[in-house]
């Protein structure tokens, strides 16, 4: 079977809550109060209670993280967590990825060196994260279940892609002909982002299309062209982007990937799609529907770039080639967008089908991005270093088509267009386009991922 698509992992946390139930009553420098509120069996009573209250908080939790059993940590003024206590915060320890501590803290839980969430409005989150930052175990404040969610979801995030294991059908050339700027050693990927790259020769996937039935096939093409508006591709050979689409799947499922890119360049003057009569466009569509990243050219900036956005907007993506029209007018180009740019489960979008080359093979989705429910989306891409991402956000204000080749072109309005282009001269040039304005999400996603962002 396939590797997992990414976005169907989970974040596994522990919820703890730590609650100081005093011995007995007395009052102090730092205990004051009412002396019916102070005994050991009303705080008892009130640690009970909000425990109770953070289980019904626990409900409101964002779906992307499952949730152990919560632990109740309480302890007396002599501020020691019992053993037996322990125990319990440690059963399947290895299956939780962060700690989400509630009330008092915890004391000596950083000996675990898991990631912390420390869900408490006051000092005492606030101190024990800065404590805990500062002896090098990860540790985050969140000041109500809001907070505490995008928090989580910037985690889910981090993991997802940390989980994401890329298909790169490449040409071994260094680089490939068409991406001079791309992340030349995908390692640099994987050692800071998790994110790994299995290559293999662009042309194996040929064998695995000679699997490929006409019954398996047909039905996804006929039903593809059956939802057309306007179908132009020649509809006897579409099947063959569908037996690419389904081989590369296979090759997914062998190699336990759940992400794809393609040499095209050197695929194309290899003759392979000629005389196959097929283009790899299709492909990239679908599997982006589908919740898998799945990009052009080998370009693992883009593809990085592609992760990171569709995990955190939760939505497929397009990517193609800038192009400077006015100071206040760039244009973006490829034959790859997906039916739900609205997001996924959302209805899919209005499309023509046609075709990528004169002769009429290769089909290619024509989607009026007009159709949006957001005007303002938001570009990014990766370094060759693979340690920044330049993100710009615009607005996409009119949709062409062109017969042939890389097509539909999206106009995109923004501001000075022009130092955009010239930023991406340290960066490349494909650049993925996800609707909605994410700017504010990625800058702070950075700060969990240690990736800088130069914002266009």
């Amino acid at each position: 079977m396939m590797k997992k698509p990414a976005m169907q992992e989970k974040l596994v946390a522990r919820p703890i809550v730590g609650c100081l139930v005093h011995s007995h009553f007395w009052e102090g420098p730092c205990r004051a109060g009412h002396a019916e509120d102070m005994t050991k069996e009303a705080e008892s009573a009130a640690a009970d209670r909000y425990f109770a209250a953070m289980g019904e908080e626990m409900k409101k939790v964002i779906p992307e993280v499952e949730l152990l059993p919560m632990v109740d940590a309480r302890y007396e003024e002599k501020f020691v967590v019992s053993e037996e206590v322990y125990a319990e915060i440690e059963k399947d320890m290895d299956k939780a990825d962060i700690f989400i501590c509630m009330g008092w803290r915890i004391p000596k839980l950083e000996r675990y060196k898991k990631p912390i969430v420390i869900m408490q409005n006051g000092n005492e989150g606030i101190d024990f994260a800065a404590y805990c930052r500062n002896i090098g175990v990860e540790a985050y404040v969140a000041m109500d279940i809001r907070d505490l969610n995008e928090i989580l979801h910037y985690l889910w995030v981090r993991k997802a892609i940390a989980c994401t294991r890329v298909l790169c059908l490449s040409a071994a050339a260094q680089p490939t002909f068409g991406i001079q700027s791309l992340i030349r050693d995908p390692e640099i990927l994987r050692q800071k982002y998790g994110l790994e790259v299995i290559k293999l020769p662009f042309y194996e996937i040929t064998k695995y299309m000679d699997r490929i039935t006409d019954e398996e096939a047909k039905p996804i093409a006929d039903r593809i062209i059956a939802g057309s508006d306007d179908t132009k591709v020649n509809t006897d050979w579409f099947i063959n982007d569908i037996k690419y689409y389904l081989a590369a799947k296979k090759m997914m499922d062998v190699y336990q990937c759940n992400a794809f890119t393609t040499a095209c360049h050197e695929l194309c003057t290899s003759e392979i799609p000629q005389n196959r009569k097929f283009t790899p466009c299709m492909c990239h569509s679908l599997l982006k529907d589908e919740g898998i990243p799945s990009g052009c050219e080998e370009d693992l900036n883009a593809l990085m770039a592609m992760c990171v956005m569709q995990y955190l907007a939760n939505r497929p993506c397009f990517m193609g080639n800038p192009n400077h029209e006015t100071d206040e007018m760039l244009r973006i180009h490829h034959a790859v967008p997906a039916l739900h740019m609205n997001g996924y489960g959302t209805k899919a979008l209005d499309y023509k089908l046609w075709a990528f080359t004169g002769q009429g093979f290769g089909g290619k989705l024509q989607i009026d991005f007009t159709q949006n429910e957001q005007d303002k989306i938001t570009l990014g891409r990766f370094n060759p270093a693979g340690d920044t991402m330049c993100v710009k956000t615009g607005e996409v204000i009119r949709t062409e088509y062109d017969d042939v080749y890389c097509s539909p072109y999206y106009y995109i309005q923004m501001d000075d267009a022009r130092t955009f282009m010239h930023h991406l001269a340290g960066f490349g040039h494909h650049q993925v386009l996800i609707f909605g304005d994410y700017s504010r999400e990625i800058k702070e996603l950075s700060e969990y991922m240690g990736f800088k962002v130069l914002e266009g």
